[in-house]
């Protein structure tokens, strides 16, 4: 498994800090960071850019519910074997 150099939210500053911050995603508040939006941490603007698209996927207006869109998202993170 390869290794990425990642920036954990306790060292972020400047913009990854203002990223982390506002774009970090559920966890962001309570000082945590999911690894996979931690592992762009090297490019700030494209975490940013990644996490507006993110949002406009899930929370933009839709002919689905947001209730079916986050269901279609856990059957793929499911097929996927991911945690998150």
């Amino acid at each position: 498994m390869p290794y990425i150099k990642t920036v954990p939210p306790s060292e972020a500053t400047g913009k990854l800090k203002e990223v982390y911050e506002t774009a970090g995603g559920p966890s962001a508040a309570r000082g945590k960071v999911a690894m996979v939006r931690q592992v762009q941490s090297l490019n700030p603007g494209a975490l940013a850019a990644w996490s507006d698209l993110g949002a406009a996927i899930m929370l933009a207006p839709s002919g689905l519910t947001r209730r079916q869109r986050e269901m279609i998202a856990t059957v793929v993170s499911a097929t996927n074997h991911c945690s998150y």
